[in-house]
Order: C-alpha cells, then structure tokens, then sequence
C-alpha cells in the first residue's frame, strides 16, 4: 500500500531529500545517489529502505551506510544549460 502526505501544514508537506548511500549485498558494495520524497529525514530513511527493497528483491539482508543526507532546497538555474543540450 503507498503511503500517502496529507499537506496541511508547511512544515508536514513532502520535500525532496538528496540522499547518497552505500549498500553491501551480498559481499558486494553498490553506492547510489537517490532524490527521495519525505516529510522528515525518518520518512526519507523508510522510502530509501522502500527503493533497496524494490531493487535488490531477492537478498535478506543489506548493509546500508549512509554517507549523506539533505535537504534540497533551491532548484538549479535552468539557463546553465541553455543551448548545450540538443535533442
């Protein structure tokens, strides 16, 4: 079942957290850098357990470290990439 924000406040509206992690499954490191959606740092932790469980689908156990963890809170500046992309 989805988890789902009822925004009724400004401080319980879901931000975008940018979250950098590494995961050792099964012996091996896997590192990862996720833009997750929570109201609260404990919120961000129980998407990103969410999105290894949604990966790594067969393993019981996952190490995970967490190396950071913020808030985003500005959006880049669109016109840094003006005419550099080209389709």
């Amino acid at each position: 079942m989805e988890e789902t924000f009822e925004a009724g406040t400004q401080d319980d509206h879901a931000r975008e957290w940018m979250v950098e992690f590494i995961a050792v499954v099964n012996g091996e490191k896997h590192q990862h850098l996720s833009v997750l959606y929570g109201t609260d740092q404990e919120d961000v932790q129980r998407a990103m357990l969410h999105e290894l469980r949604r990966i790594y689908t067969d393993t019981e156990r996952i190490d995970v470290t967490i190396v950071r963890l913020e808030e985003i809170e500005a959006e880049g500046d669109g016109a840094f990439f003006e005419g550099i992309f080209i389709p």
